[in-house]
């Protein structure tokens, strides 16, 4: 019997029967098996059909790849004109990650990944004059969005706070619409005016949205007021760690709260992972933690400072590593850290006109006077290293400069500090001398002038006391910085931070530098010569037990030099 014709055209075939295979284009009968792509058919029209379907999704396909390999090439060219690095922050990562790094966010209302902020957020964003995403924001947005853990490191005055808070508000605005779940986002920060700045920088972010509160937890501020606070309902929590966890471990009723928080932001990391604050942070991240796993919820930790050095970032991977978290984000902005003897150096604030100068403790106050001589118009914020020297230097400063002064330290109350900064901030007062309370994070937009009249005693802190000027666009930034001999120990990390920003370096530091390898090197030469005479007085006595003494020690060593230098076999 001769084989039956192939079926050409789709309506000649005949519908299946139960059991038949079915043509994959049209549904009738499936009497032939497709060669190119393996698919029932029922006639060669449909074949054509099937494998001009295939060739159209290969190509489809490819085009998609080209579309996003493009996006990544200029996400990566992106980056690298803006100064942002990102990386995998596990050692237990490998591959190729860049093709998972969120692509940066070139406006705030662009979409990515079907996610967009919200329309109220973004309201707020062009009501406060946020007309697009700093650099900072730009990267740590969508990795927010996307629910990385990270950490940030990036100069002063860049944008830090607002690129953590945005997508936090979004996360709970997001939770509440889509989910229809109450979350919040906890904020903690090391110092009481740092965080009282973040709270008002939320409320601006939060203002007219409905059902939106926050909550300020810091010290110098009755704990009853505080908790009333939190008992009717907050969605975003500012806070230093010693009264929150006062708070929440001394008084009941906070579980649901604590159950409730999604996000964990820890500003100026650095600070916060320190002798004094590191069990604080690893108490409250593991209270989340146990928390959150009772909810089948995880806790995003998120890390913010100018200044993160190895030390650091190994920390945070021991808070994620306790909460069996494994990979984050880190995510540089302004310059790479160089690595110089184990120790990270940091990159200035470019918009700060610097100045170093070589005092003597005794002449550092007329320098200061010099200074500040025709400056009683402009804002100046003095960094003293102690709490008396604050007060006194003030005092000093209005009777030889006739400009108002006050001083700002730990021994006042809250809210006589609020009282002075507020005061600093209108103008009232052109020079606060301050410690360490307003060095970090403060964005005091309209300081023109710092004074570092104290070197710090951590290197760390001297970025961040640079970086309370120089934050506005419009007001320029200035920073002079007195050093003498009792700071060298920084002079080091201190000398190739100011040749990057093009400072001139006095020549003093360089001289105490050269000082000092001299005197490693006298110390070191020393050293052998102690090693040698010891190793003199094993030999003589083991000889003159044999019967052999020799004669003395530098007759001994110039032997043993030209043994060292001829050799036992010459």
């Amino acid at each position: 019997m001769a084989d039956a014709p192939v079926v050409e055209r789709c309506p000649a075939q005949r519908q299946p029967q139960a059991g038949e295979p079915v043509c994959v284009i049209c549904g009738r009968y499936g009497e032939y098996v497709c060669d190119a792509t393996d698919e029932d058919v029922c006639s060669l029209e449909c074949r054509d059909t099937c494998v001009s379907r295939q060739s159209q999704s290969q190509t489809t396909q490819s085009s998609q790849l080209q579309r996003d390999e493009e996006t990544l090439r200029r996400a990566q060219q992106l980056r690298s004109k803006l100064g942002i690095e990102v990386s995998a922050g596990s050692a237990a990562d490998t591959g190729d990650h860049a093709r998972n790094w969120p692509i940066p966010l070139v406006d705030f209302a662009q979409q990515q990944h079907c996610v967009q902020l919200p329309a109220e957020l973004l309201a707020n964003l062009v009501t406060n004059g946020f007309k697009r995403p700093t650099p900072v924001q730009m990267q740590t947005i969508p990795c927010v969005l996307q629910g990385h853990h990270i950490l940030v490191s990036a100069p002063t005055g860049t944008g830090k706070t607002a690129s953590y808070l945005i997508p936090a508000i979004a996360q709970v605005l997001f939770a509440r619409e889509e989910e229809n779940e109450k979350i919040v986002a906890l904020v903690l920060a090391p110092i009481r005016e740092l965080a009282i700045q973040i709270e008002s920088v939320a409320k601006l972010l939060m203002k007219s949205i409905a059902n939106m509160k926050t909550a300020l937890l810091v010290g110098g501020f009755p704990v009853p007021t505080q908790r009333y606070r939190l008992q009717n309902g907050v969605q975003v929590i500012v806070a230093t760690p010693g009264r929150f966890l006062d708070i929440f471990t001394n008084y009941g009723g906070g579980e649901a709260i604590l159950a409730s928080i999604r996000t964990c932001v820890v500003d100026e990391v650095d600070m916060m992972l320190d002798v004094g604050f590191r069990p604080q942070i690893s108490q409250i991240v593991a209270l989340l933690a146990t928390l959150a796993k009772k909810t089948s919820h995880g806790v995003q930790l998120l890390f913010f400072s100018a200044t993160v050095s190895d030390e650091v970032e190994a920390l945070v991977r021991q808070i994620l590593k306790a909460q069996s978290e494994q990979s984050y984000i880190r995510v540089n902005v302004g310059g790479s850290e160089s690595k110089t003897a184990g120790r990270a150096q940091f990159s200035l604030n470019p918009r700060v006109h610097q100045q170093v100068r070589w005092v003597e403790d005794k002449a550092k106050k007329d320098e200061l006077f010099t200074f500040l001589k025709g400056k009683s118009e402009e804002s100046t914020l003095v960094f003293v290293g102690s709490k008396i020297g604050a007060s006194m230097l003030a005092e000093a400063i209005e009777k030889r400069c006739r400009i108002g002064a006050a001083a700002t330290h730990g021994d006042k109350s809250q809210q006589e500090r609020l009282t002075l900064l507020e005061a600093f901030i209108n103008l009232e007062i052109p020079v606060l001398v301050s410690t360490n309370v307003l060095s970090r994070g403060m964005d005091l937009l309209h300081v023109q002038n710092v004074v570092v009249y104290d070197f710090p005693k951590k290197f760390t802190d001297y970025v961040h006391l640079i970086g309370r000027t120089g934050r506005g666009d419009e007001v320029p930034g200035n920073a002079l910085t007195l050093v003498n001999s009792e700071d060298r120990a920084h002079f080091r990390e201190l000398v190739p931070l100011l040749r990057g920003v093009k400072v001139s370096v006095p020549h003093e530091v360089y001289q105490s530098i050269h000082s000092d390898n001299a005197k490693q090197r006298s110390q070191s030469r020393e050293l052998v010569v102690d090693e040698s005479k010891r190793a003199f007085r094993v030999r003589k006595q083991l000889n003159d037990e044999i019967g052999a003494p020799i004669s003395n020690w530098k007759e001994w060593n110039n032997q043993a030099s030209k043994r060292r230098r001829v050799g036992p076999y010459l």
